[in-house]
């Protein structure tokens, strides 16, 4: 399959917004060291983010279906710009103490919250990609589009981590992240037209109509996007966690500095790439998108069982690599199934409510995983991998429902 010409500038957009939200990966926990904060609190800004994406997600992917991708992808690239500002404005504020926490945190966690706010470009660009492309092909675009997003974490943690580790610390991220923000804003100008033919010029944005999220789920009248939704929570809640932690992980269990934690960001981001690039796809066709799914869903479950024994950073290594073939499985082919489940003037509404869902459970997982973390340690991973597992009896109890209806 030839890709259209129109797909690259999105696929670049993509790349250039995962690398400015990788290069932040290896810092943040350091940045929580250096003000004697608490894994909690670490908890609390990576779910800041999420928190203000559920949002933003929904009522972005809405307007962008009234009012067109392009102006979309404008505002919310620009708020991207703004948060980073932000964010480097901190450096230069006193380590006081304000509301139980220092001033700079408190000014980093606003940045979060920009970012958050204006972060559903996410659902915006993919709901691009659903306009320019037919339903066949979009396994292998959404795949291309994750190999993508593995590149990204492949340079952005490692420059990043670079970038933290000069003289201006974390300050050297952050203008890094910047320049990254300002190339995508001037990306979407000047390379990214309107994909929309047909804007529903009806839609009615409510505010709080927007973020009901089960609302809209509820009036897709599809008991299959219900139920795959429903799976959906209990997989991100426990990708949130393992993600969230993964660099508490391997810095407190094999003691790494913020180079080392670039670079095994660098090697999951590769693994990421190879994956998504090539192995979905080809999955997606041997078996089907259903069942490359279910096969990524155990795949990713019986790594975070084994994770337990990585007893240095090269078992860990192999075993992240069985996470990753899991996660890479399941992503782009459950994208498949929801928007090929909807018709054209709903690529923005079902892009918005799965990017929400996807927040909504990456706001509340790093807080509950930040608390757990701080009594159990690496041992975590069980318990993600039991979250993770919910959603299998969640499909068991559903497929016996229809079996007797």
């Amino acid at each position: 399959m030839k890709i259209k010409k129109e797909v690259y500038p999105i696929l670049l957009l993509n790349f250039v917004n995962a690398l400015g939200f990788s290069v932040i990966l290896p810092v943040l926990p350091f940045i929580i060291q250096k003000f004697n904060e608490t894994p909690l609190t670490y908890g609390f800004l990576v779910s800041a983010y999420a928190f203000f994406q559920f949002i933003g997600a929904p009522i972005l992917g809405s307007l962008s279906d009234k009012y067109g991708r392009r102006p979309l992808l404008l505002v919310s690239q620009a708020g991207t710009l703004i948060s980073w500002v932000i964010f480097g404005l901190s450096y230069f504020l006193p380590d006081k103490t304000i509301l139980f926490t220092s001033l700079p945190i408190l000014v980093i966690g606003f940045s979060r919250i920009v970012d958050g706010i204006t972060g559903g470009n996410i659902s915006v660009a993919n709901a691009y990609l659903a306009d320019i492309t037919e339903p066949k092909e979009r396994t292998k675009i959404y795949g291309i589009s994750g190999a993508i997003f593995g590149l990204a974490f492949i340079i952005g943690p490692v420059v990043g981590g670079f970038a933290a580790s000069s003289s201006i610390s974390y300050l050297g991220t952050a203008i890094l992240a910047f320049f990254i923000s300002l190339v995508t804003l001037l990306l979407i100008i000047f390379n990214v037209p309107e994909s929309l033919k047909e804007f529903d010029k009806e839609l009615e944005i409510k505010l709080l109509k927007e973020i009901n999220i089960f609302k809209k789920i509820g009036s897709l009248k599809s008991r299959k996007l219900s139920n795959l939704f429903l799976r959906r929570i209990f997989f991100t809640v426990s990708f949130s966690s393992y993600t969230t932690l993964l660099t508490l992980y391997v810095q407190n269990r094999y003691g790494l500095e913020v180079t080392q934690v670039g670079f095994v960001f660098l090697v999951i981001g590769l693994f990421l790439f190879i994956n998504q690039g090539f192995f979905s796809k080809r999955f997606a066709e041997k078996f089907g998108e259903e069942k490359t799914y279910l096969i990524g869903q155990v795949l990713y479950f019986i790594g975070l069982i084994i994770l337990l024994f990585a007893s240095n950073i090269y078992v860990f290594f192999i075993i992240s690599y069985v996470i990753n073939l899991g996660v890479s499985l399941s992503i782009p082919t459950f994208k498949t199934i929801i928007t090929s489940a909807v018709d054209g003037k709903k690529q923005g509404l079902i892009n918005g409510i799965d990017e929400s869902l996807f927040s909504i459970s990456s706001a509340f997982a790093p807080i509950l995983a930040g608390m757990l973390y701080t009594f159990v340690g690496y041992k975590i991973t069980i318990i993600i991998a039991l979250i993770l597992a919910s959603q299998f009896v969640v499909a068991y109890l559903q497929s016996r429902k229809t079996l007797n209806a």
